[in-house]
């Protein structure tokens, strides 16, 4: 019995021992990943948008949704959601088809941009398909589209006269305009940027250059910007991490 009582307290301080360690790691296990949080990636100030050389002064630029004041990204499942924030914006949206915000990312150092239409009316873009040496654009001919956020990756070709931006499509999603929250928002799926878990965006892209980080320019200036065709301009002063 005496044998019996050794072996007994034995496995009594054994389990004292062992249950710390075991509480420790089920609470570890039960220790939920933070939730990801939104990201105020840029700031811009409001009444600065608009372009003399244009013909579009300040008032007209507010007014019709082209003056930005923050861009945001939050992960969301997995996708990502873009939110580009105005100072105004019109019943419709942001102006239509002659306007577009180009938002330029920088993800695990491959560069993409997004380009983002109120309504976009299908047709060929003449540019790229000649610049690619590939049908851009085709598929969409002869429809109509109430938001459309069109992911590119893009690059330069120069000319003798000018340099134009040379971009191929990877796909389209829906953008929504929000006119009381003065909003346009999207979604792309982590997988078209190659994103994952602990993966860096940043801004840039190959338009940085012409002023044009997160910027609203004409529809025909987009293939060709210079910073006299930029009608505003967000600077990205902050990264995004996925996590």
């Amino acid at each position: 019995m005496k044998g019996f009582k050794v072996v007994a307290a034995t496995v009594a301080v054994a389990m004292m021992v062992v249950a710390p360690s075991l509480d420790a790691g089920a609470a570890k296990k039960r220790k939920k990943k933070a939730k990801p949080k939104p990201i105020t990636v840029m700031v811009d100030p409001s009444g600065d948008a608009g372009n003399a050389f244009q013909g579009v002064p300040v008032p007209v630029a507010t007014e019709g949704g082209l003056d930005l004041t923050k861009g945001v990204i939050f992960q969301k499942g997995k996708n990502l959601l873009f939110t580009a924030e105005h100072a105004a914006m019109p019943d419709s949206g942001s102006a239509p088809e002659g306007f577009r915000l180009v938002w330029g990312l920088v993800v695990g150092g491959e560069v993409f941009q997004m380009s983002v239409k109120a309504v976009d009316v299908g047709k060929p873009d003449v540019v790229a398909t000649v610049l690619t040496q590939s049908p851009q654009g085709a598929e969409r001919v002869g429809t109509v589209y109430q938001g459309v956020a069109r992911l590119e990756q893009c690059g330069t070709e120069a000319t003798p006269a000018i340099s134009f931006s040379k971009c191929e499509v990877l796909s389209y999603h829906t953008a929504t305009f929000d006119a009381a929250k003065k909003t346009a928002s999207w979604e792309i799926p982590m997988k078209d940027v190659k994103a994952k878990r602990g993966t860096v965006i940043s801004g840039g892209g190959v338009l940085a250059d012409t002023g044009c980080l997160i910027c609203w320019v004409p529809h025909y200036g987009e293939r060709s910007l210079t910073p006299t065709t930029v009608i505003d301009n967000g600077t990205p002063t902050k990264i995004y991490k996925v996590g």
